[in-house]
């Protein structure tokens, strides 16, 4: 293979990747409903939406809520059915197997 075919192997290889990675961060904002809950005991207790149907209370079925809207939820939304609007995310704790970053408030 000469030099040109590596070059044009590469521009397309560069191409392929670029669309790939075009097409998965087109996805757009998901929306969760549930009740804004504080669990655990201080100092580790841990903001966690549990959603709407969930019928029972436990760690498997709530979302970990992370980034800047925590304090928000915290102090104007606990106890109270929202819905929100943001990204899941990998779970930096193991007793929590969802996680969800929201961007937007949505209150019921």
């Amino acid at each position: 293979m000469g030099k040109t075919a590596f070059a044009q192997l590469g521009a397309l290889l560069v191409v392929l990747l670029a669309t790939q990675g075009g097409a998965m961060g087109t996805r757009g904002p998901v929306t969760l409903t549930g009740t804004i809950r504080l669990v655990g005991n201080a100092p580790f207790a841990r903001l966690v939406l549990t959603p709407e149907n969930s019928g029972q209370l436990t760690q498997e079925r709530d979302y970990l809520l992370l980034g800047p809207l925590q304090d928000e939820l915290r102090k104007r939304y606990q106890g109270r059915l929202v819905t929100l609007e943001g990204t899941p995310c990998a779970s930096p704790l193991p007793q929590f197997s969802n996680c969800f970053e929201p961007a937007r408030i949505i209150a019921r």
